[in-house]
């Protein structure tokens, strides 16, 4: 959905449409990214109030402009 990687620790939601759909609305910070070569294809996603990240597919994601810290997380 997107083409500008998102940076660690940015807010994003889910959104229609994507393949893990059980998340469809939900909102997290980025944890990890998977690139390789400059390409990115997709995030690990700490869903707030869940206690594990999930990955999902880099358009599956849209940030909402909300960035928190590592502080946050570790």
């Amino acid at each position: 959905m997107i083409d500008m990687k998102i940076d660690f620790y940015y807010e994003v939601e889910v959104i229609a449409g994507a393949k893990n759909n059980k998340y469809v609305g939900c909102k997290g910070a980025v944890l990890g990214i998977s690139e390789e070569n400059g390409v990115v294809y997709g995030y690990s996603v700490a869903i707030h109030g869940k206690e594990m990240a999930v990955y999902f597919d880099k358009d599956d994601l849209v940030p909402t402009g909300v960035c928190f810290t590592r502080e946050d997380y570790y």
